[in-house]
């Protein structure tokens, strides 16, 4: 009987130890907010390029960009409209705490994946990282993304470099059209 009691109280106490031992509500790293200014619907146009000696076309790329997870990941849902086509793709975008670094994570419908690390130096955003095609072709790239100061207007410049040939993918500007997300509506 002994043993019993001595039993039972050892797990009540575990219990309760777990019960308080855990935050009620956990909060997103405040470094994911540097992801903010990009919170809305942008239309993009401009000229692209997807290979070195490939022709340049029209592109004309929109993107929904939301809070996801209680604040903890930003998805973006995005369409590239060029040459008569409409390509879909996904990121994610969030902050990894322990590495201390903002991460893009990206996939398309056309196979292609790609994984970015973004930095923050004001109106200015970079993302860098490589790309990689479903034939197992392998792209690197560095995009350059500046906003206005009022943060409704935006341009942006990839380079790419593929087998030590590197060459501008695209050239974009425009505007954001809906920022009622950034607002919590």
């Amino acid at each position: 009987m002994n043993i019993r009691r001595i039993a039972v109280s050892l797990l009540a106490g575990l219990v309760n130890t777990c019960v308080y031992g855990q935050s009620s509500a956990p909060t997103p790293p405040p470094e994911i907010k540097k992801w903010e200014v990009w919170i809305g619907d942008w239309n993009l146009s401009g000229i692209a390029k997807d290979t070195p000696t490939g022709p340049e076309y029209k592109v004309n790329w929109h993107l929904h960009k939301h809070w996801v997870l209680n604040g903890f990941l930003v998805q973006v849902d995005q369409t590239w409209q060029s040459k008569g086509q409409e390509l879909h793709s996904m990121e994610i975008l969030s902050y990894d705490p322990v590495k201390k670094v903002h991460t893009v994570s990206g996939f398309s419908d056309d196979g292609w994946t790609w994984a970015l690390t973004a930095t923050f130096n004001k109106a200015t955003t970079t993302e860098e990282g490589v790309a990689k095609g479903p034939d197992g072709a392998t792209v690197t790239s560095r995009t350059d993304w500046q906003f206005s100061s009022d943060g409704k207007e935006l341009s942006g410049t990839q380079q790419s470099g593929q087998n030590g040939i590197r060459w501008t993918a695209f050239t974009v500007k425009g505007t954001k059209s809906n920022d009622a997300l950034s607002r919590g509506e």
